[in-house]
């Protein structure tokens, strides 16, 4: 199975080097059987589309030769059919399917909570056939979030495709992305600039260049100063909460400690990064309670306020620890909400001691 970064797949496209089929995914999940639980990034994926549109097919005869499906609403014999059909004055045809996860009906567990085989779905076997021996004039780009590897489709789409993997940016990679985004526009940022964008914004590509591109018109062409980024650029506070989220799910001190402190260079308000701490705890008391009495996923999502990806890794954190371990986190912010508000030590040292007594190691054994 060939893999390829966005950039590598950029690259090799600009070169004229186009496959006939592409699986863009999100994060791959190795050797695990299920899929990975996170959203790939978007916006590259759409840059990724649109260079291998310019590059691909010809201006003049475009419009015959770009077919555009969604698999949640085309049968897939149908996709299948035009991507069999031969180019329109042109020498290649691009055939676009997206949300390949839609097609496909859902693996559901046996008595013995073990998953049964995929039940096949409609067009799959066509499918699957294609692969073997694709279009040489056609090339295929299939949408699959999260690819299921209980799924024979799931085996054939690795086994033939060149993969794309758009796995969401660290911080540290959105940053050195920021500052190449400037260089292409004649601007430049020092770190801590950038350290504060990021902090205000997070790693979504798709919202960081909304701000970076603010920031090049109130510039036109020079450098970028913290300054500039406290007058321009807002708190985008729910993908922050995310962010910051994710490292305490995990017990990842180092991380947690790291995003905490460059939120609280940025500005944010200690009572409110507080606050996403509290309702973090919340969501995984209530989430606790629900998956004790068997309620679905699907309704925990509901209950908590999460998608159901985000409450599907909420939910996987939340079977380690026990009531009790989530009884003293809560207890513990209380107490520095008390704090804070009486002015008792500096807040920073507060919220930092209350993330490091949260990701110590699990204390209890879960029940």
């Amino acid at each position: 199975m060939k893999t390829l970064t966005p950039q590598a797949f950029m690259r090799a496209v600009e070169r004229g080097q186009v496959e006939p089929l592409y699986l863009f995914t999100g994060p791959l999940p190795g050797g695990r059987r299920r899929p990975v639980a996170q959203e790939p990034e978007r916006y590259l994926q759409r840059r990724a589309v649109e260079t291998l549109i310019e590059r691909a097919l010809d201006p003049a005869s475009r419009a015959f030769n770009l077919s555009l499906f969604s698999a949640g609403e085309t049968p897939l014999a149908r996709i299948i059919d035009v991507a069999r059909q031969l180019p329109v004055s042109s020498a290649r045809r691009l055939v676009v399917v997206r949300e390949l996860d839609r097609a496909f009906k859902p693996v559901r567990q046996s008595d013995s909570g073990s998953p049964r085989a995929a039940a096949s779905t409609p067009g799959e076997r066509e499918l699957i056939e294609y692969l073997k021996h694709p279009s040489e004039t056609t090339t295929i780009v299939f949408f699959y979030d999260a690819p299921d590897r209980r799924r024979n489709v799931t085996h054939a789409l690795l086994k033939t495709c060149t993969i794309v993997e758009f796995r969401p940016l660290d911080e540290r990679e959105a940053a050195a992305w920021a500052r190449e985004y400037l260089r292409q526009y004649g601007c430049a940022a020092d770190d801590g600039a950038l350290g504060m964008l990021i902090g205000r914004v997070g790693s979504d590509l798709r919202s960081l260049v909304n701000e970076l591109n603010k920031l090049i018109a109130y510039v036109r062409q020079g450098p970028i100063s913290r300054a500039d980024v406290e007058i321009l650029v807002p708190y985008l506070r729910e993908h922050s909460n995310f962010e910051l989220e994710a490292p305490l799910l995990e017990r990842d001190r180092g991380r947690a400690l790291k995003l905490l402190r460059r939120q609280l260079e940025a500005g944010q308000p200690p009572v409110f990064l507080l606050g996403v701490i509290s309702q973090l705890y919340r969501r995984m008391m209530l989430a606790k309670d629900l998956m004790a009495q068997g309620v679905p996923n699907s309704e925990v999502a509901r209950a908590v306020g999460l998608p159901p990806h985000r409450v599907g890794r909420l939910n996987e954190h939340v079977r380690r620890l026990s009531i009790r371990e989530i009884s003293r986190g809560i207890e513990r912010i209380a107490a520095v909400d008390r704090a804070l508000k009486n002015s008792l030590g500096p807040p920073a040292l507060q919220l930092e001691l209350l993330v490091y007594e949260l990701c110590s190691p699990h204390t209890d054994r879960q029940r």
